[in-house]
């Protein structure tokens, strides 16, 4: 089993991408969904951009969306009913925020080794769905259009919410399709006995664990015949939760799927699993040690240290892959691999 990492990695950095204004900064570009467009590679880049700092306070950035307009909410420290939480996230009077506000941005290239990146978002906040921000974007090249599903962070909690565009230019949104606690939904690029089929893992609770599941759908927003496919194991390098990754690649063997997961102490992975053609929701095989886990100085440290997490996957003619993913969720790095390597895996 061989993933490599690319050489000139990492592919994309904060220091990349121009803030969409002037009292941010860019300080990650994360998590990119994947997709072949009009010869080019496309990267959805998550850009998470946050207030800058100042001495003593917290901020929080929102997109509001009664007033159309983002606003920068600060706090001191020592202000009564402010809590820090970790870089992330912190209370004020018991509801939690967000010190970013992520959007989707494209970046484009040729040669795998040299990338531009639009100077606009591509998806950004528009609905109070969004309003602490849009995040993970995965992309299906689906019929004649591509489809994005992507997790939608607000006061209404965390939810998923679809697009489809032709041209990567204008984005329709089509709103939520999996409500709140929800994340992580990959679509296939295929019906599977005419319908849509979509993975997508529900929050753990009291009453459940972070499990991968199985959806179908006449038209992409309704959602029904849901199942579990893959739990957490006890004990292993996936007991924290597990998670899709990029949409399933469509083999001769069977739906071949790279998936991530935690282990008890936070620590992500990528791991390899194996689903039938005709029923999805049946595993076949599923590799019991991960394929790629944190290694690189990149992929050790960071606003989320120890940590791969791919959302973004393209496949070549000659059966290689290449594996796009947020390191440290402060960087976008890639790895290659090829389809047989991963079917191995699986059955490992």
């Amino acid at each position: 089993m061989t993933v490599r990492r690319l050489d000139n990695n990492p592919l994309i950095t904060p220091a990349d991408v121009k803030p969409t204004r002037s009292d941010v900064e860019v300080y990650c570009t994360i998590n990119p969904g994947a997709a072949w467009h009009d010869g080019e590679a496309l990267l959805l880049v998550r850009v998470g951009e946050r207030p800058i700092p100042q001495p003593g306070a917290v901020a929080a950035i929102v997109y509001d969306a009664d007033a159309d307009r983002t606003d920068i909410r600060r706090f001191k420290l020592d202000e009564p009913g402010v809590e820090a939480l970790d870089n992330r996230t912190f209370l004020y009077k018991g509801h939690k925020l967000l010190t970013s506000l992520s959007h989707l941005r494209i970046a484009r290239s040729r040669d795998l080794l040299h990338w531009t990146i639009d100077p606009a978002p591509a998806i950004a906040p528009s609905t109070v769905w969004e309003a602490y921000g849009c995040e993970d974007g995965r992309i299906t090249a689906l019929d004649d259009r591509y489809v994005v599903t992507y997790t939608a962070v607000g006061p209404l909690g965390v939810n998923v919410m679809l697009a489809e565009t032709r041209d990567f230019v204008t984005f329709d949104k089509r709103g939520i399709v999996m409500v709140t606690h929800n994340k992580d939904v990959a679509v296939f690029p295929e019906r599977v006995g005419g319908r849509y089929v979509c993975r997508h893992r529900p929050f753990k609770s009291n009453f459940n664990d972070a499990c991968i599941w199985t959806a179908f759908s006449p038209d992409l927003v309704h959602w029904g015949d849901h199942s579990v496919l893959r739990r957490p194991t006890p004990g292993t390098w996936e007991a924290g939760r597990v998670g899709a990754g990029a949409p399933p690649i469509h083999t001769d063997a069977g739906w071949l799927e790279i998936y991530h997961a935690a282990d008890a102490d936070g620590r992500y992975g990528l791991g390899a699993m194996l689903t039938d053609l005709e029923h999805p929701e049946r595993v076949i095989a599923a590799s019991s040690r991960p394929i790629f886990e944190p290694a690189a100085d990149y992929e050790l440290a960071g606003v989320y240290s120890e940590c791969v997490f791919s959302n973004g996957v393209l496949a070549r003619d000659d059966g290689s892959l290449i594996i796009f993913y947020g390191a440290a969720d402060t960087v976008t790095a890639a790895a290659t691999t090829t389809v047989a390597d991963m079917l191995a895996a699986c059955r490992a």
